[in-house]
């Protein structure tokens, strides 16, 4: 996997907050210590030593740029379908908003996908709301809409499964 793909798919977990960058620093972390000195890129150790957020993102974009994000974005669908148990159901329709939306392609697979999960779930609150005239079919209507989002999820799972058992020195 090209090193450009692993940044450009940090940078998008962090932006949606779905990895800490204390997270991404372990994993570049044990990857400086496994690895010998003439083979780690200096910007690992730029990473390893960054403690801020934002200029960890920043540093991140301008490792990635130019980057197709159709792959990284798989992988952090994935991502937030193996997590999706620590979110709860709004959370997790704003994370894959967002995603969306910081896609430069809008038409990326994962994009369209999400974008219209999300926009499907905000008119079904819109016309709902919290309303109780209509309690059954508000729940009935958002339970279909959170099984076609998990649904959706699972489909990327396999992406991060991958993702995973990635070694960064190879």
């Amino acid at each position: 996997m090209d090193r450009y793909i692993l940044y450009e798919t940090y940078r998008l977990a962090m932006l949606i907050d779905l990895v800490r960058p204390e997270e991404l620093i372990g994993k570049v972390d044990a990857f400086i210590t496994e690895t010998p000195v003439n083979q780690i890129p200096h910007a690992f150790y730029v990473l390893s030593l960054t403690r801020n957020r934002r200029a960890m993102i920043e540093m991140l974009t301008d490792l990635a740029r130019g980057v197709d994000q159709s792959l990284p974005s798989s992988i952090v669908a994935g991502m937030l379908a193996q997590r999706q148990d620590q979110y709860e159901t709004a959370e997790l329709y704003m994370k894959a908003g967002m995603l969306a939306s910081l896609l430069s392609d809008p038409d990326e697979d994962v994009a369209v996908e999400f974008r219209v999960l999300k926009e499907r779930n905000d008119a079904l609150q819109e016309a709902y709301g919290t309303r109780f005239k209509r309690k059954k079919t508000r729940e009935r209507m958002l339970a279909k809409n959170e099984l076609d989002l998990q649904r959706a999820l699972q489909k990327y799972e396999k992406y991060a499964e991958q993702f995973s058992m990635y070694k960064w020195g190879t």
